[in-house]
């Protein structure tokens, strides 16, 4: 009789556990996947995936980075989006602009906002830069800050160093300069 009841317990719990994990919300899979677009400048677009319907809150942020020390963060666009319609979809992205603005610009869907002017590209036009982005898919939260690109310049007498965004990652300090353009999404209903 003891065993029946005990097999009776773990099968419960098993249901348990079951039905708890398949009933929990979870934006575990949101992931930000490439996005084919012809891109006209140096800039990446994306789709983030699996985006329920509603109303977000969109942040793109710049940080800037001087050989792996934080130096200014940069507000590019802040804006609140209503997310409907029959794809789970949405297109994101960052280009820079004209050389002589020397500017960032967003991308939301296939419109272009902002063009935040950053002296540190218009050195990276003289001097030379590398473009680092996503090479695979990136799955994360909302109300993550996620990387969707990073915009470096060489030190003194050293090569431009590329940086692997597609894990976490960390700002390394052979770079002179490492502009990290940031995405953050939050459901406000």
């Amino acid at each position: 009789m003891k065993k029946i009841i005990t097999m009776l317990s773990l099968a419960v719990m098993s249901i348990m556990l079951i039905v708890g994990c398949s009933s929990a919300k979870n934006s575990d899979n949101l992931y930000l996947g490439n996005c084919p677009d012809n891109m006209s400048g140096m800039g990446k677009k994306y789709f983030i995936n699996n985006l329920e319907d509603g109303n977000y809150e969109i942040e793109f942020t710049a940080k800037e980075y001087e050989y792996g020390v934080l130096k200014e963060e940069h507000i590019l666009y802040k804006s609140t989006i209503n997310h409907d319609g029959n794809n789970s979809k949405l297109k994101i992205g960052v280009v820079d602009g004209e050389e002589s603005d020397s500017s960032l610009k967003v991308i939301i869907n296939d419109s272009e906002y902002g063009g935040y002017t950053l002296e540190c590209l218009k050195n990276g036009y003289d001097t030379g830069m590398a473009m680092s982005i996503l090479d695979k898919d990136k799955y994360f939260n909302l109300d993550d800050e996620v990387a969707l690109a990073v915009y470096s310049i060489g030190g003194e007498n050293r090569s431009t160093e590329s940086l692997d965004i597609d894990e976490e990652f960390k700002i390394g300090n052979n770079n002179l300069k490492d502009l990290v353009v940031y995405m953050k999404l939050h459901k406000t209903n």
